[in-house]
C-alpha cells in the first residue's frame, strides 16, 4: 500500500494524516498484530498490518520497532499488570523512539505534534485553535471562518475587489503541491486545492477598502 508524501521520518505526511484520522483503528490493528506476532518478530507484524491499514512499509516498520520495545521493556507490566500500567510503561519507554522513527515532532511547541497539526511551523495553527484574522486556517478544519479571514484575503491582484481576475490567478495555481503561489494557499496546508477554492468563492464579489 505505498504512497508518496513529505516525511521527516519513516512515515510520510500522508501516513501521519491517515493515523490522525484513524487513530483508534490503527492502534487496535497494531496491538492485535503485535500480540499475534510476539514470537515471530517484526516481519510478521509488518505483513499483518500491511494487509489491514493504508500505511507505507517504512511507517509500519516503526510500529514493529515499538512492539519490540514494549516486549523488551514492558513484558511483565503488560502480561501481568493492569492496562494502565502497560500503557504507562509503553509511554515512558517507547513513545519517544516511535515518534523519532515515524517523524512525529512538535516544531512550533503548541502541544500538537505533526501527527494532527496541519501547520507545525505556526503555533497559532492547530486543531481547535481560535481564529486570528490573519488569513490562516487556524483550527485545521480545511475551511476559512470569518474569524480567520483577513479583509479581502482572496484579492490576489490587489485591485481592491475579489473578482474574475483573482479567480484566474487562483486557477493558474490550482492543484499545485510544490513551490505553490503562497497567496492562493488560503489554508496554509501546502496545497492549492478545493478548500482554497471554497475560501475564494466565499469572498467573490467583495469590494475591499
Amino acid at each position: 500500500m505505498g504512497h508518496s508524501g513529505f516525511a521527516q521520518g519513516g512515515c510520510t505526511s500522508i501516513d501521519l494524516n491517515y493515523i490522525c484520522q484513524n487513530t483508534e483503528f490503527v492502534e487496535s490493528i497494531a496491538s492485535t498484530c503485535g500480540l499475534d506476532c510476539l514470537s515471530e518478530g517484526e516481519e510478521c507484524l509488518t505483513a499483518c498490518m500491511e494487509a489491514q491499514v493504508d500505511l507505507t512499509s517504512p511507517c509500519i516498520e516503526c510500529f514493529g520497532e515499538q512492539v519490540t520495545c514494549i516486549v523488551t521493556n514492558c513484558y511483565f507490566a503488560c502480561a501481568f499488570g493492569t492496562e494502565e500500567a502497560c500503557a504507562e510503561c509503553a509511554l515512558t519507554n517507547c513513545e519517544a523512539g516511535f515518534n523519532e522513527c515515524a517523524g512525529i515532532v512538535d516544531n512550533d511547541n503548541d502541544t500538537w505534534t505533526s501527527l494532527c497539526d496541519c501547520n507545525d511551523s505556526n503555533s497559532t495553527i492547530f486543531p481547535g485553535a481560535e481564529g486570528t484574522g490573519s488569513g490562516y486556517d487556524n483550527d485545521c478544519n480545511g475551511l476559512m471562518s470569518l474569524s480567520e479571514l483577513t479583509d479581502c484575503n482572496a484579492d490576489l491582484n490587489a485591485d481592491n475587489i475579489v473578482g474574475t481576475a483573482d479567480l484566474l490567478i487562483f486557477l493558474g495555481a490550482f492543484d499545485c503541491i510544490e513551490n505553490c503561489y503562497d497567496a492562493a494557499d488560503f489554508n496554509s496546508d501546502g496545497v492549492v486545492g478545493a478548500s482554497d477554492l471554497l475560501n475564494l468563492l466565499s469572498e467573490f464579489g467583495l469590494f475591499c477598502e
